[in-house]
């Protein structure tokens, strides 16, 4: 089925609404899979973060307040009230959805509007993770701030690492950042229990996802890891690039990063590069399901795939 993507750039502070009935796909060659992605240039703006509950329901995010919502239809702008750079999204289920920026903004979405929170601090929010009734945030200078009855708090911290990303896992939620720290966040108390590094890794990890009964965390150089009961066992056969996001699906892993780099694996081991068909700095990557997987990043790139694995007959 053919499917119209409709994106009106006024949020983009561009006058009137482009309707793209076809992704404009940079050649890399007849017999390249990097020529099967979508791929869509939406304006100037950086895309830093997509996530969804569902391949009918994904949220991008980017600079100038920039949010995106696919509906399984169309992907359209929503308006959401702020021009702070946003770097993170979260969707624990289609009810709700929370975004996070620069300036301390944190945003939430509830009936189909986007409402500003009263936040508790000025520093800038790198990634937000949400489920049931909680939410988590962090960002530069050991900013970590928490929901808790309806309210967001700054979880008391003494260090000043910048916080790049989180996972909850069953064990808490787990913080990544520079210098390669793992920050351990008592999930009842919204208490910092621990802080340590990975061993023989000092430089930035910049994502982490919850994986089974551990996380996932990227970073700098290839550097791709496993973490689980405070262990951490690392994931070869990456490119030294600077990761920037993962997610995964039905046991399969995503990640994406600087220069075009998407890669898969699985617990098998097996690391595939993806071929695409930009170098641009990918940012963000959510596997809705097998065969739907986004990828956002840099002066406006999204991309929908795998190469020549969607089947649908449709664009984005």
């Amino acid at each position: 089925m053919y499917i119209r993507l409709v994106l009106c750039l006024t949020v983009l502070a561009l006058a009137g609404c482009d309707r793209i009935s076809s992704p404009t796909v940079r050649d890399a060659g007849v017999d390249s899979l990097a020529t099967l992605w979508e791929v869509v240039d939406a304006g100037a703006v950086n895309y830093n973060a997509v996530a969804g509950s569902s391949p009918e329901d994904v949220y991008i995010v980017g600079d100038q307040g920039t949010i995106l919502h696919w509906d399984g239809i169309a992907l359209l702008p929503e308006a959401s009230g702020t021009t702070a750079n946003l770097r993170g999204v979260s969707v624990p289920d289609p009810t709700i959805a929370y975004a996070v920026g620069e300036m301390g903004t944190i945003l939430t979405r509830q009936g189909g509007v986007w409402l500003p929170a009263a936040s508790p601090t000025a520093a800038v929010l790198n990634a937000v993770s949400a489920w049931s009734n909680v939410a988590v945030a962090v960002g530069e200078q050991g900013t970590i701030v928490n929901l808790r009855q309806g309210m967001w708090e700054l979880v008391p911290n003494s260090r000043t690492e910048n916080y790049y990303g989180l996972a909850n896992t069953s064990a808490g939620i787990q913080v990544v950042g520079a210098m390669g720290v793992v920050v351990h966040v008592d999930n009842g108390t919204s208490t910092i229990a621990a802080t340590g590094s990975i061993a023989g890794y000092t430089k930035v990890l910049s994502a982490a996802t919850r994986y089974g009964d551990g996380a996932l965390l990227v970073g700098v150089d290839g550097g791709f890891f496993r973490w689980r009961e405070a262990s951490t066992s690392r994931i070869e056969g990456i490119p030294q690039k600077f990761l920037r996001a993962v997610s995964h699906i039905d046991g399969t892993i995503w990640v994406v990063g600087h220069e075009g780099l998407v890669a898969k694996t699985s617990d098998s081991g097996e690391v595939t590069l993806v071929p695409t068909p930009d170098d641009r700095w990918l940012l963000g990557v959510y596997a809705a399901a097998a065969n739907d997987v986004w990828v956002v990043g840099r002066s406006g790139l999204i991309m929908r795939g795998p190469p020549g694995e969607r089947g649908d007959g449709g664009v984005l």
